[in-house]
């Protein structure tokens, strides 16, 4: 990869460019990345995963079945200062190293394309939409946790929640045995 060319940040999830829109392919929508953790930095409770690196590529993700994502300003290899400790005649000192690392280029094809969003929840014509069932299960995981913390785990309602969740995974199985679900790799392609 060159050094850099463009005049702008990398902004892979959407931080530069108002919030995050593409966590999961857009699955969440554009508030997908907020979170009510106080402990948290302030950007990241506001959705804002930023990446300070200057961006040196362009490029989209793109699957089998021509499911297309936006085109994204994208840093690549740099160099990173890294601390830590060494003893040196019997006092530990702090010693500070440069390391090149990958940019969210190459971490990206590394292990955030495995599959294509699209192409893992469905939605079928006049049939199931398994985006949506993906979120039913996580709201109900919801209600389960919180009848697991106040001791009704096993209570009828509880099992009800869980006998719910088995269903849901069971159309889910079924449409993955059918080929309607499918894990289709992402292939970051480089437009500049």
């Amino acid at each position: 990869m060159a050094g850099t060319l463009l005049l702008e940040r990398c902004n892979p999830y959407g931080a530069e460019t108002g919030g995050p829109r593409r966590v999961m392919g857009g699955l969440y929508g554009p508030g997908s990345a907020r979170t009510l953790d106080d402990t948290l930095p302030e950007n990241v409770q506001q959705g804002e995963w930023v990446c300070p690196q200057q961006a040196q590529v362009h490029a989209f993700l793109i699957c089998a079945h021509e499911h297309k994502g936006p085109v994204m300003a994208l840093c690549s290899w740099h160099e990173e200062i890294v601390e830590h400790a060494e003893m040196v005649a019997g006092t530990t000192r702090k010693v500070a190293d440069v390391v090149k690392v990958r940019g969210h280029y190459e971490e990206i094809q590394r292990r955030q394309a495995g599959a294509c969003v699209r192409c893992l929840y469905p939605s079928v014509p006049g049939g199931r939409d398994f985006a949506a069932e993906h979120k039913q299960i996580e709201a109900i995981q919801g209600q389960l946790a919180y009848l697991n913390d106040v001791g009704a785990w096993y209570s009828a309602r509880a099992q009800g929640l869980r006998q719910r969740i088995e269903d849901i995974v069971a159309t889910f199985d079924e449409a993955n045995a059918r080929g309607i679900i499918h894990r289709c790799p992402m292939r970051l392609i480089q437009v500049s």
